[in-house]
């Protein structure tokens, strides 16, 4: 296990303050801006300790509210909404001073049989195939010229499918992925890797509805955040293990786009579903 995915675990380790009220810090994936996915993953990681273990996630719908700053602690607030034999509902809202940044509902399901069906994984190349994207990130010219921008921060391993130049893209398919796994075993807790998949979840969904548009986040006249982020957990994974996370952007308009995705594991079951609906404002030159 590397130092960076220790860190990251730690991070995802709240601090209980008092019952339903947890504390949280900022993870620094991105240099001075808080990653979506890590308040899905804290707000998971809450709400799973006000549960019995009995029960297990299987879907989150939320929203984020409000920008956060990365030098003031976050505080989750879970709200036990509903306790049944079979589901149970849990309401976090992650604050900061008086601002409400996110507000997520969960809920749990006690694993029971049923009827099954899932559509093929699509055909994708092995993940040795494809480089590491934060190496392609820093070996990219522009941030050659610019080393601050580099990143430092590698708990997980992610490898991008479709490819594209973040600095000069053109026009492409909305349809893409990405491989990813954490940087190391995490020990067998279904919950923990239920939570590290959360933090992936966010990894460049958001971005496949620009791609049609030869537009990426580092664009200069976009002005993008996400607003919206679900979560569907269908069966039993493995977030040390290599899991294809195939990005669909099916719409873009009025200033939004959505997106959706499914994570696959390796040999091809459909674990979870995604979706996300994100800012896309062109800003005037």
């Amino acid at each position: 296990m590397t130092e960076d995915l220790m860190a990251l675990l730690d991070a995802l380790s709240l601090e209980k303050i008092s019952q339903g009220h947890y504390v949280g810090r900022y993870i620094p994936a991105i240099p001075n801006h808080i990653f979506g996915g890590q308040i899905v993953a804290q707000a998971i990681s809450a709400a799973q300790q006000e549960v019995a273990p009995d029960k297990s996630l299987h879907s989150l719908h939320s929203y984020f509210l409000n920008r956060g700053q990365t030098d003031l602690p976050f505080h989750f607030h879970v709200d036990r909404v509903r306790d049944g034999k079979s589901f149970c509902t849990r309401q976090v809202s992650v604050t900061q001073e008086d601002h409400v940044l996110y507000s997520a509902t969960f809920s749990f399901h006690r694993i029971e049989d049923g009827l099954t069906f899932q559509k093929d994984m699509p055909r994708v190349d092995a993940p040795e195939n494809f480089m590491e994207e934060a190496e392609r990130w820093n070996t990219h010219p522009v941030i050659q010229e610019n080393p601050h921008r580099k990143i430092t921060f590698r708990p997980n391993d992610v490898r991008h499918t479709g490819p594209i130049d973040w600095f000069d893209p053109t026009p492409t398919s909305p349809e893409t992925g990405v491989w990813i796994k954490t940087k190391g075993r995490i020990g067998d807790d279904p919950r923990l890797h239920q939570t590290l998949l959360g933090y992936f979840s966010d990894s460049f969904l958001y971005a496949a509805s620009l791609r049609p548009h030869g537009l990426t986040f580092n664009t200069p006249n976009v002005q993008g955040t996400s607003l919206d982020h679900s979560i569907w957990f269908h069966d039993d994974f493995r977030a040390d293990e290599w899991l294809f996370y195939q990005h669909s952007g099916i719409w873009s308009g009025r200033a939004r786009g959505l997106n959706f995705g499914k994570f696959y594991t390796h040999d091809g079951r459909h674990v979870a579903s995604t979706s996300q609906e994100g800012l896309v404002r062109l800003k005037q030159a």
